[in-house]
């Protein structure tokens, strides 16, 4: 058996041991979230497309910018559903009650709105980095994490275009919107490597550098 093989086998193993945290967690974060995407609010505006996004991806593509309207903790709690639902032993509206409910208001809110801030606010403001170290930890994982995408996405696979548009989504948010469930074709390392470069490019346009 390859090193490589073992060592896909062993990552494998440690995230099964990790799915029940990632689920508790996940749901948790995703209760918060609920109340903000059903308000008429700009975090709204983001937060309800991209759980809509995770509902129906082919339909609500959504725009990865808009995490840069959130906050820390919203942003977070985004990234918590996202890994949740990356194996989804049910649907996201599944997790929560009378989630078929909230789903169909999440789609009458939100599916004539443009995905952009209500109103033409700007983008949040830059607020502080939570520290230098943290800092230089998130750029490291997110560079990483960008050669590791940029590898898979020059390969002729599935799991290269899907790569590729993530990327793409990132640099011409404007032309290449996401569908977020296709993330769930990715193998775990370049799931969690899509998940690191989330949070590197939030940093990146949401927090001044130290």
């Amino acid at each position: 058996m390859s090193d490589s093989l073992i060592n896909a086998l062993t990552q494998i193993w440690a995230y099964q041991r990790r799915r029940p945290a990632i689920i508790r967690s996940g749901t948790e974060a995703l209760n918060r979230l609920i109340p903000v995407a059903l308000s008429r609010t700009a975090s709204g505006n983001a937060v309800g497309h991209f759980l809509l996004g995770l509902y129906d991806g082919a339909t609500f593509r959504f725009d990865i910018k808009q995490l840069q309207r959130l906050s820390a903790q919203e942003f977070e709690d985004c990234l918590q559903v996202l890994e949740m639902d990356y194996i989804p032993e049910v649907e996201v509206h599944e997790r929560v009650e009378e989630g078929e409910t909230v789903w169909r208001e999440l789609m009458e809110v939100w599916r004539t709105q443009p995905q952009e801030h209500l109103g033409g606010v700007p983008l949040r403001q830059p607020t502080r980095t939570c520290g230098a170290t943290r800092s230089r930890a998130v750029n490291a994982k997110g560079m990483k994490a960008f050669d590791h995408l940029l590898q898979a996405a020059e390969s002729s696979t599935g799991q290269g275009r899907i790569a590729g548009l993530f990327l793409m989504s990132l640099i011409h948010h404007n032309h290449y919107r996401l569908n977020l469930t296709d993330l769930r074709g990715l193998d775990l390392a370049l799931f969690e490597a899509c998940v690191d470069m989330l949070r590197m490019h939030y940093q990146a346009n949401t927090e001044v550098q130290p």
